[in-house]
């Protein structure tokens, strides 16, 4: 028998155990008892996989010898419950508290915050009732802002209620949010621009230290210090999990699991694609908080969009490490899209019984996609492609879920996608084409769906089409297949994040003609300016060695 240290709140009511590396059941004996529940672990929590009422304890358990790692042991409850066990600090409610001081506390205080819109404006409130009684209100603008942003982020994506803790020590006050949601916030890329993805940069940003804390599959807690002196602390969340075990994961391993392949996943494509649901979601949510007729479910959709997306991550990362990934577009391309491998098959590990959440995940996005459309949501709706790599993604999990073999994504070089515009586009306002089909240059402009409005006829004969064929399809018809999910997911990180990269940049890239034969050209691609509801780009190409001029300034 081994003996193995754990932290974790937990009720073992087996003698039996097994490992997620499923080496089999084992015996164990429990060492330790009410004289082991510390202090400030007094306090009733409830366990999500049985609804128990459980109190958390530090035990010692003695398992078999083992060459494997055990980082977590599963103990079984009657009638037929489970929780998970875990070693270290991943996944324990004892990784939260040790970025507490070691100090006595002066003042704590806890609330339960429902995941609705009023949630901030009332943990706000509660924040500064108690900064105000420790005599720290001189730290109230810096702690509502950090509060703020984080008890949005739970009521927009966790989607379970949460537990508010504010502790007073000597020099700082101490924050946490506490919910049920598994998924762990990050500190993504967007543009200035962006209508999302600023939450925990901005809590980084006027906090002395902030993180967040895995409690595996019992949730998280994301917290952070105030001292009224340091601010710009960096939002490092496996350094909130603590380093020996930062690379075990985010979740608990399912009881009942499938390998789900997901063969030719598009790395570029999914990337932009988890940008646009994270805009389009939260736009969700806060239409669904003035319209009670919508019923959807959301935490179920996030689950399922957070699944692949993790593991796209940490397949990403691997290869990146191992020196297999190259970029998207060719050298010289100012488009800061992620280095990715040439081919990748992605395996992902879902719940047996997890198909009705990627069900859940497209009838979700595709309500989002059809409100969006008809002006209901503040955000771009998505591009064909965005919308064809989620579905294909999530009928690939329900269909090998159900013993249907694996089908790799078919890409982006097909009919429907050079024709396929959705309907937004059609409420803007006319916009002057004159400047483009009067030009003697060669010059196309397209909309923000993506679609071709205008073309000139010197630059439709170059590519063997009449203006009027080419007009009304999209830009992708004159892309060579090898590079079009590359601009479709610079075009919606564009329409999503307002990135312009590339808009007034010359660039030497190949156009497609209709025949299949390419051509390399001068481009420069600049916004028109813009008609009500419509957004337009113009590009002024020219072929490489050509009797024109490169285009200049326009």
């Amino acid at each position: 028998m081994s003996p193995v240290e754990l932290g974790q709140r937990g009720l073992v009511t087996s003698r039996y155990c097994h490992h997620q590396h499923g080496v089999g059941r084992h015996p164990f004996t429990v060492h330790g008892g009410p004289s082991t529940f510390p202090d400030a672990f007094d306090q009733p929590m409830s366990a999500a996989s049985t609804g128990l009422r459980l109190k958390p304890i530090v035990v010692r358990i003695d398992i078999p010898a083992s060459p494997k790692k055990y980082t977590s042991v599963r103990a079984h409850d009657a009638p037929g419950g489970h929780m998970t066990l875990h070693t270290g600090a991943m996944g324990s409610w004892a990784a939260a508290r040790g970025h507490r001081p070691a100090g006595a506390a002066i003042m704590e205080r806890r609330a339960a915050l429902e995941p609705t819109l009023e949630s901030p404006r009332e943990a706000r409130r509660l924040l500064g009732l108690f900064l105000q009684d420790i005599g720290r209100s001189d730290w109230l603008d810096a702690g509502q802002l950090a509060i703020s942003e984080i008890v949005t982020n739970g009521s927009l994506h966790g989607h379970t209620a949460m537990e508010l803790r504010l502790i007073a020590y000597e020099d700082r006050a101490y924050v946490e949010v506490r919910d049920a949601n598994s998924a762990l916030p990050v500190q993504r890329d967007y543009d200035r621009e962006a209508t999302t993805g600023r939450g925990m940069a901005l809590v980084s940003a006027v906090t002395a230290e902030c993180g967040v804390s895995s409690l595996g599959s019992a949730g998280k807690v994301v917290w952070f210090y105030l001292d009224g002196q340091t601010a710009g602390s960096q939002f490092e969340p496996a350094n909130a999990w603590g380093q020996d075990d930062a690379d075990e994961g985010q979740f608990d391993p399912p009881e009942h699991s499938t390998d789900i392949l997901l063969a030719s996943m598009p790395a570029t494509l999914w990337l932009s694609a988890r940008q646009h649901h994270d805009a389009i979601l939260r736009e969700l949510v806060l239409h669904r908080a003035e319209h009670e007729d919508v019923d959807i479910d959301l935490a179920a959709a996030d689950t399922a969009r957070t699944t692949i997306s993790n593991a796209l991550m940490s397949a990403l990362d691997e290869a990146h490490a191992a020196g297999r990934t190259r970029p998207a577009l060719p050298d010289g391309h100012p488009s800061p899209l992620p280095w990715v491998p040439e081919h990748m098959d992605l395996c992902i590990t879902v719940p047996s019984d997890s198909a009705g959440k990627f069900a859940d995940l497209q009838d979700v996005l595709d309500l989002a996609e059809h409100l969006a459309v008809s002006g209901d949501l503040l955000c771009q709706p998505g591009l064909p492609e965005i919308i064809a790599v989620r579905d294909w993604a999530c009928e690939q999990v329900i269909a090998q879920l159900s013993g249907i073999a694996p089908s790799p994504w078919p890409g982006t070089a097909q009919e429907r996608f050079e024709v396929a515009v959705h309907d937004r586009t059609e409420q803007g306002a006319p916009w002057d084409s004159g400047l483009v089909v009067n030009s003697d240059r060669g010059v196309i402009a397209a909309d923000q769906a993506n679609r071709i409005v205008a073309i000139s006829r010197p630059l439709a004969d170059l590519l063997g089409w009449e203006p009027p064929e080419l007009t009304g399809r999209r830009v992708v018809t004159v892309i060579p297949p090898s590079l079009r999910e590359a601009h479709v997911a610079g075009f919606s990180r564009h329409l999503t994040t307002g990135e312009a990269h590339v808009l007034g940049v010359p660039l030497i890239l190949p156009v497609l003609c209709r025949d299949g034969s390419e051509v390399q050209c001068h481009f420069v691609v600049e916004p028109a300016g813009s008609a009500p509801g419509r957004l337009i780009y113009l590009a002024w190409i020219s072929p490489v060695g050509g009797s024109d001029e490169p285009p200049g300034d326009t």
